[in-house]
């Protein structure tokens, strides 16, 4: 039925919590900081980081160049160490992407039936790709942790594209970028909003995966295929793949 198979990633294949708002959160991430010999008092911080993401993300905004523009942390955290003076490397603005998030971490894990559902696309040939509303310095130590990297045929971060879902720009750049047939090609994921609604904008047949406690029908459902329960499983019974 389908050849392409693209998958959300944070609360679809991953099960994620973090913390990157709170007090503590800060306080851990200013006492880390010490440690590397970059000094801030959190409060500091906190408002140095809160106010930079925000002008970057309104500027992105104002430039109207996508209908949901996503904008590239590393320069946030770029400008947020020059204040204090520090000018720093790539190289060192990443790790310290790379920690900010790690530091944040409550949760990391697959879903139960993740790999069960990759797995089973795969020896049936499919195609799998990834098309994730993140940041590639936050993302990708978590894609390498989880091990599910080599499972994708292609993978798309919405920091990367300088787009994001329901932004029917991002479903192009995947299909363009991979040459997939949209006729031949699904969106799973649990978001309506920035999934289901995103591809349906881009012509692409929607999967629902469930990720309530209760799910309840929508009246004109803007997906194809659900998971009332959040099965992945059911994405290959549902599409004709067998599971086993």
């Amino acid at each position: 039925m389908y050849e392409n198979y693209i998958f959300d990633l944070y609360g679809t294949l991953i099960d994620i919590h973090t913390d990157e708002s709170s007090k503590n959160f800060f306080k851990k991430y200013a006492k880390w900081l010490r440690k590397q010999g970059l000094y801030f008092d959190w409060k500091h911080f906190y408002k140095l980081y809160t106010s930079i993401e925000r002008k970057y993300r309104d500027n992105a905004a104002q430039a109207q160049e996508t209908s949901n523009p996503e904008i590239q942390i590393e320069g946030v955290f770029y400008d947020v160490f020059a204040a204090k003076g520090y000018v720093l490397t790539e190289e060192q603005i990443k790790d310290l992407c790379e920690s900010f998030r790690r530091i944040s971490l409550i949760t990391l894990r697959l879903f139960p039936d993740t790999i069960a559902c990759l797995e089973g696309l795969k020896r049936a040939g499919k195609k799998i790709y990834l098309l994730s509303n993140a940041q590639r310095s936050f993302t990708w130590q978590e894609l390498e942790l989880t091990g599910i990297v080599p499972y994708f045929d292609g993978i798309l971060i919405s920091s990367d594209e300088r787009c994001m879902k329901p932004d029917v720009r991002f479903y192009e750049i995947c299909c363009e970028r991979y040459h997939l047939d949209k006729a031949q090609s699904v969106m799973i994921g649990n978001e309506l909003k920035s999934d289901m609604a995103g591809a349906k904008a881009a012509g692409i047949d929607g999967f629902y995966i469930n990720r309530y406690p209760v799910f309840r029908e929508e009246p004109n459902p803007l997906y194809r295929y659900v998971s009332p329960k959040g099965s992945l499983v059911e994405v290959l019974v549902q599409t004709g793949v067998s599971p086993c």
